[in-house]
């Protein structure tokens, strides 16, 4: 490998990225001004005291033996403080790094601040350590030795296992060669593999924001995933804001293209006091924010008991945040976190959690699902999901479907793993046997069931119809409400209803009109069901929202009242009808239609809520019967009352399809 002096490259330049870490006053900084040339404590006040406040950054640029050119490469290092006033500091700039330096001073041995940056490191799943003994002028060689078996010992408890140990001194020099060497070997090494077309989507996570006179606003930090290119458009994380990428800068050299891993300064066209440090840049597609997720905890000691009620302190990438934390399951770690504010997050995401007075790290973990379901977060079901969601996209996509009879909502599966969408059709393409598709409206996301789950659909649909036709012979068939209620089916109706169009393109089932039957069936109608087809139905639907009581279609229709009741009573069974109260009977396309309304009303309000009065004056219906309709909407889960007024609970898909 040889030196060379940083210039403009015209592809990418390959980096890796290297944190300090360690006691303060340990020769951090003066370590990294050997190995680069660059002075990183760079504020008054840092020079002042002699120590690192802020983040600090430096390059050393090299090329590749072996080629005419040679492959640029740049060796990166965030110094970080090693004062324990500045951990927040620290914790930001080992957030995005892909090897840690950790230096210790000979005379000094193990202090405190190398025992938490060794477990913050440990939490954040940070593998690959490098050693440096610094102060080796001060001490003799027995001393060296003392410290370094000391070290070995520790990391052996922490998790870095026979890590490389560089006996050096920031005064003479002894040693920095070597140390350099290694560091531009681990470089070399690591990336020498062409790099693969990135899966995932550009997620850029912003660790400084300043103005340039003449550029303008320009964020310095790291790609996460992804990549990314001059001309871009990215979107600001929580404000949603969309930022062009101007150029891109790689310490003094502009490159064209970002790849994920690597440390870059971008010129966007934001303005510089909205953009932040803890900020992310994200590519349209992704751009989704949650308070809420599920993840796994890895205590950095002792298991923690969280207190539900106390406030701790979350850092996830270069952001800081307050955060509650329920445990879900102790034993594998499982636990829900609610923040204050909004976060982006994707699957595997670390973040290190500190006690509410910030002042000791408690533990660390891994983001595992952004989306919670509203109840059962600690159900056996729940676990189980969120144990095979616990892997990368292939394997918790074939875990996912093995576990789930409703299947895996592709759209939150591709959001919760930040995929392209082309990168997740594939991943799914792949998966043998090859499990069914259900799309969603838009052509986007839908579900994907596995076919073992699709088969126990199918197997229990046709029992259930297979059960009706016995007992009800001359039925033509059962609506497909009174079907998902039989079938106690727990998913959204959109997909019940897809299966079951999928089960009748393969000749499993068939229907008639609303009603399922199973092929063949022929039902004979008695004279109670021939009445109701041909005189109630049609009056049903001639009224519309307003359906005449019971009384009113014995007189119209000339039925006996009890016979009337006999053949409601029936119809209703098999979903042909719905009865909403004593005396009042709608069809099941009627009840859809007011469902929609119901929920464009309560869209007209800020909160979603509405009253009986707003209902009847949007509707035109009595208020009597406004009253009726919405205590059985009540009743069936799709609104709730709260005194006066009325949410809406779920999509009216959900239940009436």
């Amino acid at each position: 490998m040889s030196d060379a002096p940083p210039q403009t490259y015209p592809s990418d330049s390959r980096q890796l990225i290297v944190a300090t870490a360690g006691h303060v006053d340990h020769g951090k900084s003066a370590l990294v001004r050997q190995l680069t040339g660059t002075e990183t404590d760079t504020l008054q006040a840092e020079k002042e005291r002699g120590l690192t406040i802020n983040l600090g950054y430096a390059y050393h640029h090299f090329r590749t033996e072996g080629e005419p050119a040679g492959v640029p490469i740049t060796l990166g290092f965030v110094d970080v403080p090693g004062h324990t006033d500045f951990i927040h500091n620290m914790l930001a700039g080992v957030s995005s790094v892909d090897s840690a330096l950790l230096v210790v001073a000979a005379d000094d041995g193990i202090m405190p601040q190398t025992r938490e940056h060794l477990a913050i490191l440990s939490l954040l799943g940070i593998k690959q350590l490098i050693v440096a003994i610094s102060k080796i002028d001060k001490v003799d060689e027995s001393r060296a030795v003392e410290v370094e078996q000391q070290l070995s010992e520790l990391l052996a408890t922490s998790g870095f296992s026979a890590p490389d140990f560089f006996p050096l001194s920031n005064v003479s020099g002894e040693g920095v060669p070597e140390l350099k060497t290694h560091l531009m070997a681990l470089a070399a090494e690591k990336l020498s593999l062409e790099m693969e077309p990135s899966d995932q989507e550009a997620r850029f996570l912003i660790d400084r924001s300043f103005s340039v006179k003449g550029i303008g606003t320009v964020v310095t930090g790291c790609l996460r995933s992804g990549q990314m290119s001059t001309g871009d458009q990215l979107v600001q994380g929580l404000s949603g804001d969309v930022a062009r990428v101007r150029s891109i800068r790689l310490d003094r050299d502009t490159i064209q293209t970002l790849h994920a891993g690597q440390r870059a300064a971008l010129n966007i066209n934001l303005d510089q006091t909205s953009v932040k440090r803890g900020d992310w840049l994200l590519a349209s597609p992704i751009h989704h924010t949650v308070r809420r997720f599920d993840c796994r905890i890895q205590a950095a000691e002792l298991p923690h008991r969280f207190k539900p009620s106390a406030q701790y302190h979350l850092y996830h990438g270069c952001g800081h945040h307050l955060v509650n934390i329920r445990v879900l399951d102790p034993d594998q770690g499982f636990c829900q976190i609610l923040s204050s504010t909004p976060l982006s997050l994707a699957y595997g995401d670390r973040f290190i959690i500190r006690d509410p007075a910030a002042a000791t790290t408690l533990a660390g973990g891994h983001v595992i699902d952004l989306f919670v379901p509203r109840r059962g977060r600690a159900t056996e079901a729940r676990l189980d999901a969120l144990a095979a969601a616990d892997h990368s996209a292939q394997i918790a996509m074939k875990k996912s479907l093995d576990i789930s009879p409703l299947g895996v909502n592709l759209e939150q599966f591709r959001l919760n793993h930040a995929l392209r969408q082309d990168s997740l059709e594939k991943l799914c393409a792949v998966i043998n046997p090859p499990p069914i598709s259900l799309k969603a409206n838009d052509n986007h996301g839908g579900y994907c069931l596995s076919q073992e789950h699709y088969q126990h659909w199918c197997d229990r649909t046709r029992l259930l119809l297979t059960d009706f036709h016995r007992e009800s012979p001359s039925e033509g068939g059962i609506a497909e409400s009174a079907l998902s209620n039989q079938l106690n089916f727990p998913g959204a109706h959109k997909i019940l209803s897809q299966m079951l169009e999928l089960m009748c393109s393969s000749g499993l089932i068939s229907r008639n009109g609303t009603l399922f039957h199973l092929p063949g069936h022929q039902a004979q109608l008695n004279r109670e069901q021939r009445e109701f087809q041909e005189k109630i139905q049609p009056l049903l639907k001639e009224a519309g929202k307003v359906p005449p009581r019971t009384r009113e279609l014995v007189e119209m229709t000339g039925i006996p009242l009890k016979a009337m009741q006999r053949i409601l009573k029936e119809a209703g069974r098999s979903g042909s009808v719905i009865q909403v109260a004593d005396n009042r009977h709608y069809l099941p396309e009627t009840i859809s239609e007011l469902a929609s309304f119901t929920e464009a009303l309560a869209n007209q309000d800020e909160e979603g809520a509405f009253t009986v009065i707003a209902f009847r004056d949007a509707s035109g219906i009595g208020r009597n019967l406004c009253i009726e309709i919405l205590e059985y909407f009540d009743a069936k889960g799709f609104t709730r009352r709260e005194g006066n007024s009325r949410l809406i609970r779920t999509q009216k898909e959900n239940i009436f399809g």
